[in-house]
C-alpha cells in the first residue's frame, strides 16, 4: 500500500500533529475553566445562604428590622475588598471567600458584620458629605454602629472583641467628651490630622490603627459619599474600587470570553452545555489570533467582573436611595417608640442615635428671611427690562425709546429686627459670634443696595448686658471686630422682651418684624403673648432632651457642628 493510500484511510475529523496538540489543550483547558466556574457558582451559593441565614436570624431577634434587612440586592464581589461586605445604599457587595472564611469562624461573626451595614444605612452614613476628614468619619461611623450593635444583641450574637469594643468606646468618650458622633468626630479628626509621631491628647496613630482594627467590618469605598467625593477628603480613605458595579443588573463573571450570570440549579446544566460547545467550536478554529488569545489566558479563569460604568450615580438616583433609607428608619423609630417597654433598654442606644439621624435638618438662611418683607425700592430694575422695544425706539427716531426702565424693584428686606443672644455660661461664646456672623452675612446678600437697617442686637443671661445698635450694614464687619460676649450668668428670657416692648414704646422699634433668640432653651419664657414674630434657635449637642417653646413662638435646633459650618 502506498504512502497515499494509507493517508487516505486517516480520517479527516482526527488532527495531526502540532494542531492535534492545540486541541488538546483546548479541552483540557475548558475543562479546567468549567471546573473553576462551578467551584466558584457554588462558592457564591454557599456566600449567599449564609447571608440570608444572618437575615433570618436578625428579623426573628429584631422585627422591626425585617425592611431594612431585605433592602437591598446581594451582588458577589470577587476582588478589590478588605472585608467581607459592602454596600453603596442600593445594592450589597459580598467576597464569597471571605463571608464563608467569617462564617467558619463564627456564625454570630456573620450576623455582626451584616447587623453593621444595615446599621450604616439605617443611619445614612453612607450619603453623609458633611464631614470632610474621611478617615475620622469612617471611623466614627464604625464606632456609633459598633456601640448600638452591642446594646442591641446582648449576648444573643456576642462576639469576642466587645469587651475590648466597650473598653475603646470608653477612653474615646473621656477625651472628646461625650459618644456624640459629632465630638467623636471631631476628636478622631484631630487625631487624625496629628503629623507622624507626634501625639494628641496622650495619644497616636497606634491607637487609632488599633480602634480601627476593633470597629471596622465592612468597606466604606462604594459608600456614594466617597465614591463620588471630588475632593476625596482630607487623610481620606481611597476611592471605591474600579469593579464595583453600580448599574441594576447582577453583575457577570468573564469566563474564556463567556459570560455566565449566578445560576440556580436548573440552569447548571444548560450552562456547563453551553460551555462545552464553546470548547468544541474553538478546536475548530485555526485562528492565529484566536490561538494567542487562548495562550494568553491558559494560566486560569479570569475572575474580574465587568468593569462599571465610568459615571457615578446621579444625584437624583442617590437623593431617591437616602430618602428611602429615611422613611425605613422613620418607621423603625416609630415601632421601637410605639413598643418601647418591649425591647427594653437594649434599644436605648438605637432610638437615641435613631432620634439625631431622624431629627430634621433647616436651612438657617431660608429660616432667616421669613422676617424679611418685600418692599418696592426707588431703583432701575433692569430685571423686568425689555431692551427689544427701547433699542428699536433709539433706531426708530433717534432719541426716544419706546420703553424705558422702571424706576422702582421689588426686594426683600428688614428694618426694625431684634437679635437676642443668650449669654449664659452653657452658650459657647466661639458658637455665639459664627452665629452672629453668619446672620448678618445673609442680611448682607439680601439687601441688595438698601443698607439702612435698624437692628438691634443684644446680650442677655438673667438681665439685658448690651444692646448694640445697627443702622447701616455696611458698618456691620467694623463694628463686630469689637464685638465680645458679655454676661455668662443664669438664664431668663422675660428680661430681654420686656426691654424691646420698652423700645418699641420709645419708638426705637416702631415696625418690629420679629426676633430671633440664639439659646440652649434651658430658661423661663414670657407668658405673655407678643404681637410679633419669635423664634428660639437652639444650640443642641444632643446630650440632653430641649424643652417645648411657648405656642406663639418658632423654634428651630442647630447642632453645635450645624453653627461651626455656617459660612
Amino acid at each position: 500500500m502506498s504512502i497515499e493510500d494509507e493517508y487516505l484511510l486517516v480520517p479527516k475529523e482526527v488532527p495531526v500533529g502540532a494542531q492535534a496538540i492545540r486541541t488538546s489543550e483546548r479541552k483540557t483547558r475548558s475543562a479546567q475553566q468549567e471546573l473553576a466556574l462551578r467551584r466558584r457558582l457554588s462558592e457564591d451559593k454557599l456566600a449567599e445562604d449564609i447571608i440570608e441565614e444572618c437575615r433570618t436570624q436578625l428579623m426573628l431577634k429584631f422585627r422591626f428590622l425585617d425592611r431594612a434587612l431585605w433592602r437591598m440586592r446581594l451582588v458577589p464581589q470577587r476582588t478589590g475588598m478588605a472585608y467581607p461586605l459592602a454596600t453603596d445604599g442600593k445594592a450589597i457587595y459580598y467576597s464569597p471567600e471571605r463571608v464563608i472564611a467569617r462564617f467558619r469562624e463564627s456564625f454570630d461573626e456573620s450576623v455582626r458584620d451584616y447587623l453593621h451595614l444595615i446599621l450604616h444605612c439605617i443611619f445614612r452614613h453612607p450619603y453623609d458629605r458633611d464631614h470632610k476628614v474621611a478617615e475620622a468619619w469612617s471611623l466614627t461611623c464604625d464606632m456609633v454602629v459598633e456601640s448600638v450593635a452591642m446594646d442591641l444583641v446582648g449576648e444573643r450574637f456576642a462576639s469576642g472583641d466587645d469587651a475590648a469594643r466597650k473598653s475603646a468606646i470608653s477612653e474615646v468618650t473621656l477625651h472628646a467628651g461625650s459618644f456624640l458622633p459629632n465630638k467623636v468626630y471631631e476628636f478622631l479628626r484631630q487625631l487624625v490630622q496629628t503629623p507622624a509621631g507626634q501625639q494628641h491628647d496622650g495619644l497616636g496613630r497606634s491607637s487609632l490603627n488599633e480602634w480601627q482594627a476593633l470597629f471596622a467590618r465592612d468597606d466604606h469605598a462604594a459608600w456614594p459619599a466617597n465614591a463620588r467625593d471630588d475632593g476625596a477628603g482630607e487623610t481620606g480613605q481611597d476611592d471605591a474600587p474600579e469593579d464595583m458595579v453600580e448599574d441594576d443588573e447582577t453583575p457577570d463573571f468573564q469566563s474564556d470570553g463567556l459570560k455566565s450570570e449566578t445560576l440556580g440549579s436548573d440552569e447548571s446544566g444548560e450552562e456547563e452545555s453551553r460551555t462545552q460547545e464553546a470548547a468544541d467550536d474553538a478546536g475548530d478554529d485555526d485562528d492565529a489570533g484566536a490561538s494567542e488569545t487562548e495562550d494568553a489566558e491558559a494560566d486560569g479563569v479570569s475572575e474580574q467582573l465587568h468593569a462599571p460604568s465610568e459615571d457615578a450615580p446621579d444625584d437624583e438616583d442617590v437623593r431617591d436611595q437616602q430618602k428611602d433609607w429615611e422613611e425605613i428608619a422613620k418607621e423603625i423609630e416609630m415601632n421601637l417608640e410605639t413598643f418601647s417597654k418591649e425591647w427594653g433598654s437594649e434599644a436605648g442606644s438605637l432610638i437615641a442615635t435613631l432620634a439625631l439621624a431622624n431629627r430634621r435638618t433647616y436651612d438657617y438662611t431660608d429660616f432667616l428671611r421669613k422676617f424679611m418683607t418685600v418692599a418696592e425700592q426707588i431703583k432701575l430694575n433692569l430685571e423686568e427690562f425689555d431692551y427689544t422695544y427701547y433699542t428699536f425706539g433709539m433706531q426708530l427716531y433717534g432719541n426716544m425709546p419706546f420703553i424705558e426702565p422702571l424706576e422702582y424693584k421689588e426686594s426683600e428686606s428688614m428694618r426694625d429686627f431684634v437679635i437676642a443672644i443668650d449669654t449664659s455660661e452653657s452658650v459657647s461664646g466661639p458658637l455665639v459670634r459664627r452665629f452672629v456672623e453668619h446672620t448678618f452675612s445673609i442680611l448682607k446678600e439680601s439687601q441688595d443696595h438698601a443698607t439702612q437697617v435698624n437692628i438691634h442686637v443684644i446680650q442677655a443671661d438673667s438681665k439685658v448686658q448690651s444692646d448694640l445698635k445697627i443702622t447701616d450694614l455696611r458698618d456691620v464687619d467694623k463694628l463686630l471686630k469689637g464685638f465680645s460676649v458679655r454676661g455668662f450668668g443664669g438664664t431668663d428670657f422675660c428680661p430681654t422682651f420686656d426691654y424691646v416692648d420698652m423700645l418699641r414704646k420709645r419708638g426705637e422699634l416702631a415696625d418690629l418684624k420679629g426676633m430671633i433668640y440664639f439659646t440652649d432653651g434651658f430658661g423661663r419664657f414670657p407668658e405673655k403673648v407678643v404681637d410679633y414674630d419669635v423664634a428660639f434657635v437652639f444650640v443642641d449637642d444632643g446630650s440632653r432632651e430641649l424643652p417645648p417653646v411657648p405656642p406663639w413662638a418658632m423654634r428651630l435646633v442647630l447642632g453645635e457642628h450645624d453653627i461651626e459650618r455656617l459660612a
